[in-house]
């Protein structure tokens, strides 16, 4: 017999696929934990270097590190509370939000094979001077334009913004038409967080259909993952007022057909875990043709209980599923003693995805040692 918390699991995935059931009485434990969805049949497994973390850890006492690929070929990325790449210290150019440049691609043999420098922080440990603060929590690039879903510190809910710790209160998007060097904070604030953009591609050219895809979770709500499509011209509109969201309402058999409500209380569940979900990230493995998320778990029920060591890796053919699990993990890379207490997010840069599909880098964060830009590779068996 299913529980209560797994039998709503259950109810609210069939109401995307009629398979739901089938898939969720399938799902097996990993280290005592029941992982949301069967193992994939097309990424069989995926295996992980955790050997050059410290060796290529950069900017110590900066954490966050949301990041997009921009049209100029490089990732621009958002740090909090710290120095960033060129401060490299929790209180050298310590600022509490800022953008960087990250160049090249990671390679096993060489940890000067990227490298990151400030954009937008405090001179002169930055190129340009941040005017507001807060942290950002998700990033895309779409028509040479840079876009930062955050909680912004402003001068109207600040004295000091720039150097206001935590997340501020005014939940908004802001963009840069200059390659981070300024940024514009919308006029309006939402009453909740605004989620996580899709990763497709440099500049978004892999974006399905024209939209930018945006997966969030509800208020009192940590088991259910739900995504919405935006025009990129509207992206910086009011969603309350000036926008023309559409919500994934649910599909045909195999993710195929997808339907779209223009209500939000009509938004069927892209993704589910009864262990609770945290941090989900999104993107598309154009060379697999999957698309590859990443989300934190803390069955406890506790958020103070997660850690980056508690993760799971799932992959689909479409950007709303069905899902089947690539890893799903208790203590990834032993990684819960060093970092218990925050799930920072695992994000998988597309711009760091091999040319086959099968390699990529993980970008994590954490608290001690790993409040800082720590990476890590993963290799994918595919069949």
């Amino acid at each position: 017999m299913n529980s209560a918390p797994e039998a709503a699991n259950v109810r609210a995935a069939a109401r995307v696929f009629g398979i739901a059931l089938v898939l969720s009485l399938t799902a097996c434990t990993v280290g005592g934990i029941r992982k949301p969805y069967p193992q994939s049949r097309v990424i069989e497994a995926v295996s992980w270097d955790f050997s050059t973390i410290v060796s290529y850890r950069k900017a110590l006492g900066s954490d966050l590190w949301p990041c997009a690929w921009a049209v100029d070929d490089n990732l621009y990325c958002a740090w909090g509370d710290g120095g960033g790449f060129d401060g490299n210290d929790d209180n050298v150019g310590r600022v509490s939000l800022g953008f960087a440049q990250i160049s090249g691609t990671p390679s096993p043999l060489d940890a000067g094979s990227f490298t990151g420098k400030n954009i937008w922080g405090s001179p002169p440990y930055a190129r340009f001077a941040a005017n507001f603060g807060g942290k950002v929590g998700s990033m895309a690039a779409v028509d040479g334009v840079l876009y930062a879903f955050g909680g912004f510190w402003t001068a109207d809910n600040s004295a000091d913004p720039v150097h206001a710790s935590g997340r501020g209160p005014f939940n908004s998007i802001a963009w840069s038409t200059d390659a981070a060097r300024s940024w514009t904070i919308a006029s309006w604030s939402s009453p909740q967080p605004l989620g996580a953009f899709l990763d497709a591609g440099r500049d978004s050219t892999a974006a399905p259909a024209d939209y930018l895809f945006i997966y969030y979770l509800r208020n009192e709500d940590a088991h259910h993952v739900y995504l919405k499509r935006v025009r990129p011209g509207q992206l910086t509109a009011d969603p309350a007022i000036g926008r023309s969201d559409e919500y994934f309402s649910g599909a045909g058999r195999r993710g195929q057909h997808p339907h779209w409500a223009a209500r939000e209380a009509d938004a069927a569940p892209v993704f589910a875990d009864t262990n609770n979900v945290e941090g989900p990230s999104v993107v598309f493995d154009r060379a697999l043709g999957r698309y590859l998320l990443t989300a934190g778990h803390y069955a406890s029920g506790n958020d103070n209980d997660s850690t980056a060591g508690q993760v799971g890796l799932f992959e689909s053919p479409h950007p709303w599923g069905p899902w089947r699990t690539v890893g799903y993990y208790d203590n990834w890379g032993e990684l819960n003693a060093s970092t218990l207490g925050d799930f920072l997010s695992l994000r998988l840069p597309s711009k760091w995805i091999s040319a086959d599909g099968r390699t990529l880098w993980g970008v994590f964060s954490g608290p001690n040692s790993f409040d800082s830009f720590n990476i890590v590779r993963g290799v994918l068996r595919t069949r």
